[in-house]
C-alpha cells in the first residue's frame, strides 16, 4: 500500500514525475548517498549512483533504506533533494538501464527490450547478458522484430516470417560492433586529407613545369570544359534543327519550285519584243481605267441612295 507521494526527478533534472512510495518498494539512487546506520549510530555511505535499495520505513524526516549487504540506514529528505529544482532524486529500482546495471550481479536477470533489438549492440548485449549468477531471460517485442525483418526484405517479398527469421534478426543485432572514432583517429584522418591535398598540388605544379620546359601549351582545364559544353549544346540544337528541316522540307521545296516558275516567267516577259510589251502595258492601263470607272459608278449610286432617304 502506498504511503506517500513525492515530487521526484532523475539524476540530471530533465524528467519530473510523481513517485508513489510504500514500504517494500525498491528505489534507485542517482548519487552517492550517506545515511545514519541503525546498528552503530554512525554516518556512512549506503549507496551510490545506480544503487538499488529497499524501503523499510517512511516518515516525515525521510526514508529508512536497506542496501544489498543488509545494512539499514536513515536517509533524510534533504540528502536526496536536487539543489536546482528541490525535487527528490529517486526512481523505482525494479528495472535498470544497461549502463546503470553494469557491475551489478544478481541470481536471475531479465534483459527486457520493449522496442526490439534494433538499437542493441554487442557491447550492450554482453553487459546485460552477464549480470546473472544462475539464469538470464531475454524479452523483446515480436512486432518490432517482424517490422525490422520486413524492412530488410525486398519489396513484394511475401514469404512468411517464422521464428527462425526473428531469432536470426536478434542474433544479427546482438553481433553489431559499431566503432567509435577516437580523437586521435580524427586527427589522423585530417592529417591524411591535408597530406593528400599537398601531394595533389605538387603533382599539378610538376606537370606544369614539365610542359613549360618542353615549350608546350599550358593545360587549360576551363577552356576544355567550355569547349565540351559548347559542343554538347551544338549537338542538342542541331538535332532539333535537323528534325525541323525534315518536317518542313516539303514546304520549302514547294516554295523553291514556285520561285523558279516566277523567275522563268519574268525572264520570258523580258525576252519579248518591245511592241508586245507596249501592247501589254496598254492592256493593263485599260484594265485599270475600267476598274476606276466601275468604282466611280458604285460610289455615285451609293450617294444617290443616301440622298433619296
Amino acid at each position: 500500500m502506498d504511503l506517500i507521494t513525492i515530487k521526484a526527478t532523475d539524476g540530471v533534472g530533465e524528467r519530473e514525475y510523481e513517485l508513489l512510495l510504500a514500504v517494500g518498494d525498491r528505489v534507485r539512487l542517482f548519487r552517492r548517498t550517506n545515511a545514519k546506520f541503525m546498528e552503530t549510530g554512525t554516518v556512512g555511505n549506503i549507496g551510490r549512483n545506480g544503487s538499488v535499495l529497499e524501503i523499510t520505513a517512511i516518515d516525515a524526516a525521510g526514508l529508512t533504506l536497506r542496501n544489498g549487504a543488509g545494512r539499514e540506514g536513515a536517509v533524510a529528505w534533504n540528502t536526496l533533494r536536487d539543489d536546482a529544482n528541490g525535487r527528490i532524486q529517486l526512481a523505482y529500482g525494479d528495472a535498470l538501464t544497461t549502463n546503470t546495471a553494469q557491475g551489478t550481479t544478481v541470481t536471475e536477470h531479465i534483459h527486457a527490450m520493449p522496442g526490439g533489438t534494433k538499437l542493441v549492440s554487442a557491447f550492450g548485449a554482453y553487459t546485460s547478458g552477464s549480470r546473472h549468477r544462475e539464469q538470464s531471460f531475454i524479452v523483446t517485442s515480436e512486432g518490432a522484430e517482424r517490422a525490422e525483418v520486413i524492412a530488410r526484405r525486398p519489396l513484394g517479398d511475401q514469404r512468411e516470417i517464422g521464428h527462425g527469421d526473428l531469432l536470426n534478426n536478434i542474433i544479427r543485432n546482438f553481433a553489431q560492433q559499431p566503432e567509435k572514432e577516437a580523437a586521435l583517429a580524427l586527427i589522423e584522418r585530417a592529417a591524411n586529407l591535408r597530406r593528400g591535398a599537398v601531394q595533389a598540388t605538387q603533382r599539378v605544379h610538376r606537370a606544369a613545369e614539365a610542359r613549360g620546359a618542353a615549350r608546350e601549351q599550358p593545360s587549360m582545364l576551363a577552356e576544355r570544359l567550355m569547349s565540351r559544353r559548347i559542343a554538347r549544346a551544338f549537338d542538342e540544337k542541331l538535332l532539333g534543327l535537323a528534325a525541323q528541316l525534315r518536317r518542313h522540307g516539303g514546304a520549302l521545296a514547294r516554295v523553291a519550285r514556285i520561285g523558279a516558275d516566277v523567275a522563268e516567267r519574268l525572264a520570258r516577259m523580258a525576252r519579248r519584243p518591245l511592241v508586245n510589251r507596249q501592247s501589254e502595258a496598254e492592256f493593263w492601263r485599260q484594265v485599270g481605267q475600267r476598274g476606276q470607272d466601275w468604282r466611280d459608278h458604285i460610289e455615285q449610286r451609293e450617294q444617290t441612295r443616301r440622298h433619296s432617304r
